[in-house]
């Protein structure tokens, strides 16, 4: 059993250092870029800290203890800001939030310090630490800390997740979703250790492996953000300021707009879907045909909204759409997969393109092509 906690740990060590260096390499520098790296060093400092716990390391179990001990309070709060900071694009945005933290820094300060002097140096120099050891069940809190600040961290995404529509074309299977599965991860972890710490209350046991089984659907956490996370172009989506008030040039830009350039606007895009096939990217968002015609994402947006009574993602995946159905009722159809179709029509996954698809005809791909061919 030893042998496996400890393969485990050292798989976390190993996905936990490959996940920083992606990070650090990562060109952006913004807040959600930050806030991931705290949180992913306070990860490694946990796994570390089970490690010296499992081979008796001394020499790592006192600096980690004091980053670990208190990391609960933490890593959930972190989880909240990320999502959060990502929807959100506000200055001072960490002094705003600053009193997420107290819990954090009051813990640190009056338990895990005194605590680890007490322990480096024989005395009860702070006997009420020993009070608090008695009368107060830390992991029970902790959970329900965490957990609170996870489902918040749930909230503020599903908040967020229609107005992405907005934004970009194919959010739901590749750019966003990972960070969705990602908080739940952690939440069913937590909740796990809930459970066990519920479960030792109830029955008035204790073990020392509880805290392995939590770290193990950690790992597991951080391996799925590993495959899957670190991957996506728009991993820290810092182009999107959902809740950031337009800029002055961009408001009185776009009252100049008047009926002549609602025109020009019209025909650009027409020329640009229907001649230069630009929806055939699978990787194409609002910021990209913005810059094909020369305004601003914002202008864009609203331009989209008030005067065709659309958004982007429904505009480009309707050209994607009546793609795809002139392809299946063509010979043309003879030389690919029906999934294959969806890729060539700028579709990023099979999913997507029959889920679109069957949604805007009524028929899947292949059920369109079958009723076509018998008229």
């Amino acid at each position: 059993m030893k042998l496996i906690i400890d393969f485990i740990l050292i798989v976390g060590i190993v996905l936990n250092t490959i996940t920083l260096l992606k990070l650090f390499k990562t060109k952006n520098n913004q807040l959600p870029k930050k806030i991931l790296i705290v949180f992913w060093f306070f990860i490694l400092f946990i796994i570390i800290h089970f490690y010296a716990q499992l081979h008796r390391l001394n020499f790592l179990l006192a600096p980690t203890f004091i980053l670990e001990n208190g990391s609960r309070f933490l890593l959930a709060v972190l989880m909240y800001l990320y999502v959060k900071s990502v929807f959100q694009s506000e200055k001072n945005f960490i002094a705003n939030h600053f009193a997420h933290f107290i819990p954090f820094i009051l813990y640190v300060l009056l338990y895990t310090l005194p605590s680890s002097i007490n322990y480096a140096t024989g005395k009860n120099i702070f006997l009420y630490t020993q009070f608090i050891n008695t009368h107060i069940n830390w992991a029970l809190i902790k959970d329900c800390y965490g957990i609170v600040y996870l489902l918040m961290a749930l909230h503020t995404f599903y908040k967020y997740e229609p107005r992405l529509k907005q934004f970009f074309s194919g959010f739901k299977e590749r750019d966003f979703i990972w960070i969705k599965k990602f908080v739940i991860l952690f939440l069913i972890a937590i909740s796990v250790d809930l459970v066990i710490t519920i479960s030792e209350i109830s029955f008035g046991y204790n073990v020392n492996w509880d805290a392995y089984i939590t770290l193990i659907f950690v790992i597991a956490a951080m391996s799925y953000l590993g495959y899957f996370g670190l991957t996506q172009k728009t991993f820290f989506l810092t182009e999107i300021a959902l809740n950031q008030p337009s800029s002055t040039k961009d408001n009185d830009h776009q009252k100049t707009i008047n009926s002549v350039e609602e025109n020009r606007l019209t025909s650009k895009l027409e020329t640009l879907f229907n001649e230069e096939k630009i929806h055939l990217k699978s990787d194409l968002n609002l910021s990209h045909l913005s810059q094909k015609l020369q305004i601003s994402s914002r202008q864009l947006s609203a331009f989209l909204n008030d005067v065709l009574n659309t958004n982007f993602y429904e505009k480009v995946n309707f050209h994607r759409v009546e793609e795809a159905k002139n392809i299946l009722v063509t010979d043309k159809v003879l030389q690919y997969k029906i999934t294959a179709i969806g890729e060539l029509c700028g579709f990023n996954s099979k999913s997507s393109f029959y889920r679109i698809f069957k949604k805007s005809t009524g028929y899947s791909p292949s059920e369109y092509r079958h009723v076509f061919l018998k008229k």
